[in-house]
């Protein structure tokens, strides 16, 4: 993805404001940047920590100099990330990093930077650990902390942090920009949900070892909505269990999964309410499910609750049972 035009285009402030910062030499020691589920929080601080360290940035990080290219890889030494999206921080990771940035930088530049990704992940004690190391930063240490909810962040991070909000592009927009990279209808409405840009959802479908998650989710995913539209409600656990359940194997999985299901709940209660839905491949399906399913909007409670407790380790195929349970209940 090209993060450079992505902020020119879509996010001119905050292209603008870190511009005016490097020419000025103004630089904030500690960044929060907010913005919604989908938007690319995770690559917008990598560009933004790029462009601190780049050979020859123009004025932001150029992509292409020896120095990008190996934060680009994730092999720079003194650029640290910790991603709470697929595992809660916790106080001992914290405390690696204050370890690790307390010593000499490795390279000649001598900054180091790092990013704590959905800062809402963290345990309360690595929120603790990470306050004062906030507080009283090197000269040359940078941080660029990242959440999708910024209610669920501690005032006394957000006080120590400049923030920049991310502004949503129009789901429909991202959806035709990424069928223009001649992405199939249905993917494009699906990870519209999760990407809030075109060129992600062509990067991810054409990524070898990240695309598979998402089409073995999507292939259960639509499973269980034909199962759960032409079967009975009653033997639908068991269907569950013979066939969504062998295919949903990993966290990742289940994370697609479940937020595909939970996007298609938004739909069903779209329709129920006469607006305009997202997933309009599946347009048939949700309308005959609409009539069907009894608890629509408690279920959809259901289905971001679980979604919620994914990383605590909990048993995949129970979390299942119980999910198709909460939508078939009479």
């Amino acid at each position: 993805m090209q993060i450079g035009k992505y902020l020119k285009d879509n996010q001119p402030i905050i292209y603008q404001t870190f511009t005016n910062s490097l020419k000025n030499h103004t630089l904030s020691h500690a960044y929060l940047l907010v913005g919604a589920p989908g938007t690319p929080l995770l690559e917008v601080s990598k560009y933004l920590v790029k462009t601190i360290l780049c050979d020859d940035p123009s004025p932001l990080a150029c992509d292409n100099c020896i120095t990008c290219l190996r934060i680009d890889s994730n092999n720079y030494p003194d650029v640290v990330i910790l991603d709470g999206s697929k595992a809660t921080i916790k106080k001992s990771d914290v405390l690696e990093i204050e370890s690790r940035f307390e010593k000499t930088a490795f390279e000649t530049k001598g900054i180091m930077v790092y990013i704590l990704h959905l800062v809402e992940n963290m345990t309360v004690d690595a929120v603790n650990s990470i306050l004062k190391f906030l507080e009283e930063p090197d000269s040359e240490v940078y941080a660029f902390l990242t959440t999708n909810n910024v209610n669920n962040v501690l005032p006394t991070i957000i006080s120590r942090c400049q923030t920049l909000n991310l502004i949503s592009v129009d789901r429909n927009k991202v959806i035709e920009d990424a069928k223009s990279y001649l992405v199939e209808d249905s993917d494009a409405e699906f990870l519209s949900y999760f990407y809030n840009d075109g060129e992600l959802i062509y990067e991810l479908l054409n990524d070898e070892e990240r695309k598979d998650d998402y089409l073995i989710s999507k292939e259960a995913l639509t499973n269980l909505l034909e199962e759960l539209n032409t079967g009975n409600p009653r033997d639908s656990i068991y269907y569950v269990d013979k066939v969504i359940v062998p295919k949903i194997k990993t966290k990742e999985e289940m994370r697609f999964f479940v937020d595909m299901l939970a996007n298609v709940f938004e739909d069903l209660l779209n329709i129920k309410c006469n607006r305009e839905i997202s997933l309009k491949s599946y347009g048939t399906i949700l309308a005959s499910l609409s009539s069907k399913l009894l608890h629509i909007e408690k279920s959809l409670q259901e289905i971001l609750k679980q979604r919620n407790l994914i990383n605590m380790n909990l048993n995949i195929s129970l979390q299942l049972d119980h999910l198709i349970l909460s939508i078939v209940k009479e």
